[in-house]
């Protein structure tokens, strides 16, 4: 398994969602980790609904700092929001499905690994910088 690291070039600059991005790191190579072991099915049902409960939780938060910047691209960046929720919901419904297999651990390891560090270094950067300029 490849875990993410977390590094100073991650950073946004607003503390809040810095800390929310490492914990939301945590909690992936946590479900990744327990999904590649094939640990008990309710443990990794556990850590991938917390996966997705906490990606709510930060999601909420960046779209309420963007709203009370006045973000321009508020309605561009929720809808990335919307795809992975939409992405993590079939992960899960996958898992109930057809249990802890290589191709679903495979899919978390890259998609949402690849997914957040892209999101983070080209979105979250953009809103971040507009955020602290006003």
């Amino acid at each position: 398994m490849k875990k993410i690291e977390w590094v100073d070039g991650l950073s946004v600059g607003i503390d809040l969602i810095d800390d929310q991005h490492k914990q939301w790191i945590e909690h992936y190579n946590h479900a990744v980790e327990a999904i590649q072991a094939k640990h008990e099915v309710a443990q990794i049902a556990r850590s991938l609904d917390f996966l997705s409960d906490y990606t709510e939780t930060h999601f909420a938060t960046e779209e309420q700092v963007m709203t009370e910047s006045h973000y321009p691209e508020l309605e561009e960046h929720k809808a990335k929001h919307d795809a992975l929720r939409k992405t993590l919901a079939a992960m899960t419904g996958e898992f109930i499905e057809d249990g802890a297999t290589d191709l679903l651990a495979e899919s978390v390891e890259t998609f949402l690994g690849n997914w957040l560090i892209k999101h983070i270094k080209e979105v979250d950067m953009r809103f971040a910088a507009f955020t602290r300029a006003g």
